[in-house]
């Protein structure tokens, strides 16, 4: 790596300055992106990172072509929406998703023809949570990694009752899906034999 010049190290030192994000940092940013788009925690901080990486490779690499708006926070930020916009709108929308994962059309299935015994309640109940635990559970944690709403996101969707739903409003694709799962759950429960 060749050395940088003193107006290169100015731009970084300046770049790095403006990037200051008090109260909370650049973990409260990522946590807001997740919620904005959607996106897994780890996903979004890549993002944030390879942004950053952006600019001061241009820095390094390009500096003539460097202007003082380059080096803003309002630059970097939108670096980052241009990044995230794709990923977010390659996403599928979490109950389109699950409308197509096979499990749980086989579930749907079995629950409109009627719970014929206890063995097939208890089967779809399992199958239920497996189907909440992959398609919403999981990807939900993802996003919710580091915060304190991951400890209270229950693995379990029978525990996921209104109260507890309305914890995760910025989420609510996930919400909707979970609430579609629990309202299954219950009928599955409640199925006459």
């Amino acid at each position: 790596m060749s050395a940088l010049t003193e107006q290169q190290e100015q731009a970084i030192s300046t770049f790095k300055e403006n990037l200051h994000l008090p109260g909370g940092g650049f973990h409260a940013l990522i946590v807001e992106l997740c919620k904005e788009y959607q996106l897994p925690f780890q996903q979004v901080r890549s993002v944030l990172k390879k942004s950053q990486t952006a600019v001061e490779k241009k820095i390094r690499l390009d500096f003539t072509h460097i202007s003082a708006s380059d080096l803003t926070k309002e630059n970097w930020l939108a670096i980052i929406e241009q990044a995230l916009i794709p990923l977010a709108e390659a996403t599928p929308a979490v109950m389109e998703s699950l409308s197509q994962h096979e499990p749980y059309q086989k579930a749907v299935a079995c629950i409109k023809q009627g719970v014929a015994d206890e063995a097939q309640r208890q089967h779809l109940l399992v199958e239920l949570e497996v189907i909440y635990e992959q398609q919403v559970c999981k990807p939900l944690k993802a996003m919710l990694y580091t915060t304190v709403l991951y400890w209270e996101l229950s693995e379990d969707v029978f525990n996921m009752n209104k109260e507890l739903r309305l914890k995760f409003s910025d989420y609510p694709q996930y919400m909707d899906a979970t609430e579609h799962l629990f309202e299954l759950w219950q009928q599955v429960k409640s199925a006459a034999i």
